[in-house]
């Protein structure tokens, strides 16, 4: 082994200034034995580097490779396996754990307590070292006289462990040679000279020690003085230890308690700002607070004041507290307060608004100036000037009692309904008396007044027609016809001149009710806070509303559905007073927006679960509202006149279609399997040899298809058509024409195919299309 380690240290580590202390020669347990060696070394520079090296010999020769290399800082533990017993299993962990065999227990050991030293004296004993003897643990820790009386072995071993003279001992050595270089031939004569010498030297020292015994005594005196002095330094070191141990444990519990009074300070400041909030946000002054319990809601000043209060009492109440505030009993009672303050406040508010709601609902005075005689609303500015000053108060009420908010609205929507009411009914009793002025007896209704106007506009144009007729006719004309057609004139003026007269009271009424309309609306969204939203809902977004909500009719048939009609009424007198109108562009947005719903309506209804078909539904409203569009000529709804012809055209057909099918049912089974063949490639005058549709097979076909049978299967689809069609749709007749069509189309189809398919056969039809014609002229006239 000294000669294996003597040739790694010169080979190996002394060329990378290393320095070898131990090794040991293992294999890996539970692997075949083979020949490695597992080193310690330590660089001979400082930093001192500490490593572990496994060695490999070769397969020829007595060379040695290196295969692995670890620091020996990353070396985490040590374990021997067993303490007690001799065992050369050892690991070493380090990033993963190593299992060694050693060649025996005593190189095992040696190995473990290098390893041991390299830890104390380089790594301050951070590896832990487990199962590993305490003898060869004790024995690293030995100081180096005790450790000179090893073995034999071990001492031989020692002294055998190749060193590398240092460069002042082969400086030594070089000049030694020099000064004997002749005798060095004769090496005996030198080792005798040396040995001489060497007596010499032991002499002196003798005789040197001798004489230094005298001072050697004395050196030791004085060496158990400087102990005792040692001994009175440590005791007095003891004591100020002591001392400042003492002092150490005061100032201890002096930053103890300083840092309690610091935790006592900074409690009480944050105590004192939760304090100081509380006391700052839960302050109700005491004029709020009078102002909450006795203000007077009349007068505008003590109102202001209660404004202000209701605020301050709201910041109060909205106040973001913490849970632990609400557990403090000064807290609970102040948020009592204010509960109790708001409750008083609110009843006191509820009971003067619904007094001055009632009292505007119950004015007594006169509204209209019917002694003048002029069509004039009265105004209610100064009743809304009256109550927009509370508008703050409700706001609050709204807040905080979204469910009393709602109750004053309908109070006040209850009591402007009887003023408004009673204002109108004496408003239109003056519209009504000024139009009995001019023709006595009349009864007018403002329904009645557009009719008239209707009527008289078509009248009008009458009229034009005929002056442009006479204008044409000049003096040639009879003068009986003259005279006849002056009456007629005559009769047109009058009714012209009481169409004006219609007109401008018409005018003069709209233009009263207008104002007071946008003036109500204004107020009431600045007075009860409503949104864009709310307000928006015009005349057409009601209608739309019906419209969407409407039920299905309780009728066998369902025929036009009421809302269709009511927007025929609706475009109908919107266009007889609006036609020309500044504002036209929102009536058509208007028409629109309530078509969409229309549509959509009858859609929806018809995809409901009816007795009637859902294709007769839609096809008689939407046939219905394109009547009416196109009598009415709108320009915004030519795409929706469109639309709707589009839609009645389709359902129509899919009803003819799903009703109709195929009344020759079988006819259309062989047919589409000829037509299925001559798409497989088989030609037409070839069809007929096929089995399937040969000659014979179409005749018998044909058979089952007789005139009488054909007219009693059109009559049962007569009945079911009319039971589905209503009589205000009047589509009977289209619809029954279109069947024919469609029947007529089908029995061309299948000649054309007899006539290709089957030429020179001579195969015909039972019936002819005359007789087609004839079964549906018949059945209209006698069902």
């Amino acid at each position: 082994m000294i000669a294996i380690r003597n040739q790694l240290q010169k080979d190996v580590f002394t060329p990378q200034e290393e320095r070898l202390l131990g090794l040991v020669f293992v294999w890996k347990a539970g692997k075949k034995r083979k020949n490695c060696i597992l080193c310690a070394a330590v660089s001979t520079d400082r930093p001192y580097q500490a490593s572990l090296v496994k060695f490999k010999k070769a397969d020829k020769g007595d060379v040695y490779k290196q295969v692995a290399w670890w620091s020996f800082e990353d070396l985490l533990a040590v374990d021997g396996k067993d303490a007690d017993k001799d065992n050369p299993e050892f690991d070493l962990q380090f990033d993963r754990v190593y299992k060694w065999i050693a060649g025996n227990s005593g190189e095992k050991n040696n190995f473990m307590s290098c390893l041991f030293k390299l830890n104390r004296r380089y790594l301050h004993n951070r590896i832990k070292f487990v199962n590993v003897s305490s003898h060869i643990l004790e024995e690293s820790l030995r100081p180096p006289m005790e450790q000179r009386a090893r073995g034999p072995v071990e001492e031989e071993e020692e002294i055998g462990v190749y060193q590398e003279l240092s460069s002042k001992e082969a400086f030594d050595i070089e000049k030694l040679m020099e000064q004997f270089d002749e005798s060095i031939a004769n090496s005996e004569a030198f080792a005798e000279k040396m040995s001489k010498d060497l007596h010499v030297l032991d002499e002196a020292n003798i005789r040197s020690i001798i004489v230094s015994e005298k001072q050697v005594t004395e050196m030791m005196e004085l060496i158990d003085v400087g102990l005792v002095e040692v001994k009175n330094i440590e005791q007095t070191l003891q004591t100020y230890e002591e001392l400042l141990q003492s002092v150490k444990e005061q100032m201890d519990h002096i930053h103890q308690s300083n840092y309690q009074l610091q935790v006592i300070d900074c409690n009480q400041q944050k105590l004192l700002e939760e304090v100081i909030f509380l006391v700052h946000e839960l302050d109700l002054a005491k004029e709020h607070q009078h102002a909450l319990r006795n203000g007077n809601l009349s007068t505008p000043e003590s109102l202001q004041a209660c404004i202000a209060a209701v605020e301050a009492l709201n910041n109060c109440m909205n106040v973001r507290l913490l849970p632990g505030h609400r557990k403090l009993q000064s807290v609970v009672e102040q948020l009592i307060k204010f509960e109790n303050l708001r409750q008083l406040f609110e009843s006191r508010f509820i009971r003067h608004i619904n007094a001055m709601f009632v009292l505007q609902g119950n004015e007594q005075s006169i509204s209209l100036m019917q002694q003048s005689g002029e069509l004039i609303f009265p105004n209610h500015k100064l009743y809304q000037d009256e109550l927009l000053p509370y508008s703050p108060l409700m706001a609050w009420i709204k807040n905080n009692s979204p469910a009393i908010f709602a109750d004053l609205s309908k109070v006040y929507a209850e009591n402007i309904r009887k003023l408004y009411d009673k204002q109108t009914k004496e408003f239109f009793d003056l519209v009504k008396f000024r139009l009995t002025g001019i023709k006595e007896g009349m009864r007018f209704r403002i329904q009645e007044s557009f009719e008239k106007l209707t009527a008289s506009t078509s009248n009008l144009q009458k009229t034009l027609f005929r002056n442009s007729l006479y204008e044409h006719l000049g003096s040639e004309t009879d003068l009986a016809d003259r005279g006849m057609m002056d009456k007629a004139k005559d009769e047109q003026d009058r009714e012209w001149s009481i169409s004006t007269f219609c007109t401008q009271i018409i005018d003069q009424v709209l233009a009263e009710l207008e104002p007071i309309c946008i003036a109500e609306e204004e107020f009431i969204t600045k007075f009860f806070m409503l949104t864009e939203d709310t307000c928006s809902e015009t005349p057409q977004s009601a209608l739309c509303k019906q419209i969407e909500e409407a039920k299905v009719p309780k009728k066998t048939k369902i025929g036009i559905l009421p809302f269709v009609i009511g927007f025929e009424e609706f475009v109908t007198v919107a266009e007889a007073i609006f036609k020309n109108a500044e504002r036209r562009g929102d009536l058509d947005k208007a028409y629109n927006k309530v078509i969409a719903a229309v549509f959509a309506s009858v859609e929806n209804i018809a995809s409901m679960n009816l007795k009637t078909p859902p294709d007769v539904v839609i096809m008689e409203n939407f046939h219905h509202i394109y009547c009416f569009l196109s009598e009415l000529k709108i320009h915004s709804l030519e795409d929706r006149k469109k639309e709707a012809v589009q839609q009645y055209s389709e359902h129509r057909d899919l009803y003819v279609t799903k009703y109709l099918g195929q009344p020759l049912e079988k006819l259309n089974i062989f047919f589409d399997g000829v037509k299925a063949r001559i798409a497989q490639g088989v030609k037409e005058d070839e069809v007929s040899y096929q089995l399937a549709f040969s000659k014979q097979e179409l005749r018998k076909v044909i058979e089952k298809y007789q005139g009488k049978e054909v007219k009693k299967a059109l009559e049962n689809l007569y009945k079911k058509v009319v039971k589905h069609l209503s009589e205000e749709g009047n589509l009977l007749q289209v619809v029954w024409y279109t069947m024919q069509g469609e029947f007529v189309r089908q029995y061309k189809e299948f000649e054309e195919m007899i006539a290709r398919c089957y030429p020179g056969s001579g195969i015909t039809m039972n019936f002819s299309i005359e007789d087609i014609l004839l079964y549906f002229l018949d059945i209209t006239k006698a069902i």
